[in-house]
Parts: structure tokens; sequence; C-alpha cells
């Protein structure tokens, strides 16, 4: 899961579009599946999981936005 990632690498992706694209998707996918868990674990009366889950979401919404202040040049 990409939340076991570090921060985005700075700029790497600058000059591929796809590479990008497909990192801010991965994040985008981690922050659904994240926040899908959290809401079956709470149903289930765990809220230590679901906490779990939520800074999951929370991790992968900065990283989201690092990889968005990092976005290439449009063209």
């Amino acid at each position: 899961m990409s939340d076991e990632c570090d921060p985005v690498a700075p700029a790497a992706d600058a000059d591929d579009p796809t590479r990008w694209l497909h990192r801010l998707r991965n994040e985008l996918n981690t922050v659904s599946m994240a926040c899908a868990a959290a809401e079956a674990v709470l149903d289930a009366g765990s809220a230590d999981k679901a906490q779990t889950n939520l800074r999951r979401a929370q991790a992968a919404c900065a990283r989201a936005a690092a990889l968005l202040a990092q976005a290439p040049p449009r063209g």
C-alpha cells in the first residue's frame, strides 16, 4: 500500500506526466480504500482500527497534495 512509501519524491515525475498521474491516482485510491476500511471496522466496533485507517487516509491526502504541488507542466 502506498502509505508505506515516504513522502513524494521531489520533482522526480515532473518530466513524466504519465508516472505523475499514476502516483496521484494511487494516492487517491489509498484514501478511498482506507476510508472504506475505517467505515467497515467502525461498523464492527473497532475504533482503534478505524483510527489507523483514518491516519492512512490522511497521509495519502498529504502525499496527493505534495504531488499536486509538483504537477508537471501542461503542454
